[in-house]
Formats: structure tokens, C-alpha cells, sequence
């Protein structure tokens, strides 16, 4: 499940994406902009990762539908356990309507952004990895 640049000293990214074509479509951009980035199939399984790779991801990207645990039910995990309240949170989502959004950010999503908007990710990630401590690269 781990990939990216080895050596690379970006903030290393969790992907939480039911969809295998979504996850590789957000994944290839990340990497193509040199972010480690840690994949899971759902949210269930991102927060397994997460519990694994405590001192190592510093960003997570989260869909909001998936199986087993919501992007939202992951976000509320997130932000109830001490050692991860303070970490960014950005949302994928083709659900983007108000009512979404607000149960995103009650949840403690940071920033909620449409699916496959490249440009939008991208810059929303630069943006937060400018506030990530410095971290030592990633292990394999």
C-alpha cells in the first residue's frame, strides 16, 4: 500500500478512496508533485494505516462515500484522538452541496473539494504541506 519518492522529504500523504480508479487518478497527481502517498480502499482500513504511520503521514485526503467507515466517520475518528487533532484534513467528493459540506467541516474536515479537480488538490496540498514540520523521509 506504501508508494512515493523515496527520500522525499514532502509531507507524506494518506489517500482514502473506494473507487481503485479515483484512488489512482489523485495518487498519480500527488506523486507526480514528489508527496509520498499511502493508499487505502476505504476509511476503515485509512485509519488502520493511519494507527501504523502515526509519526509518518502529515496530510490525509479522504472521499466522503466509502464502505466501512465515511470519510466523515474517519474525520470525526481523527479529530477525537489527541495525536492526530491537528491534522489536515482535505475532502474529495462529488458531494458538494451545503448540507455536505457543513457536516464535512462539523466532522473536522479542513477543506472539502470537488473529485478530480487537479488543480484545486494540488494547490490546496502545496498550501498545507507549507505548514508541515520538516519531516525525515518516509521508510519503505
Amino acid at each position: 500500500m506504501a508508494s512515493g519518492t523515496a527520500g522525499s522529504t514532502q509531507p507524506t500523504i494518506l489517500l482514502a478512496e473506494d473507487s481503485a480508479f479515483f484512488r489512482a487518478q489523485v495518487k498519480k497527481y500527488l506523486e507526480e508533485e514528489g508527496f509520498p502517498v499511502l493508499e487505502a480502499p476505504d476509511g476503515q482500513a485509512a485509519w488502520e494505516l493511519l494507527g501504523q504511520h502515526a509519526d509518518d503521514i502529515q496530510v490525509v485526503v479522504t472521499d466522503i462515500e466509502m464502505p466501512r467507515l465515511t470519510g466523515v466517520e474517519l474525520a470525526r475518528l481523527i479529530r477525537a484522538d489527541a495525536r492526530f487533532a491537528r491534522l489536515p484534513l482535505i475532502a474529495l467528493s462529488s458531494l458538494a452541496g451545503d448540507n455536505d459540506v457543513a457536516a464535512g467541516k462539523a466532522a473536522g474536515i479542513d477543506h472539502y473539494l470537488i473529485k478530480l479537480d487537479r488543480d484545486s488538490l494540488l494547490e490546496r496540498v502545496r498550501a498545507v504541506a507549507k505548514h508541515c514540520p520538516a519531516r525525515r523521509p518516509m521508510s519503505q
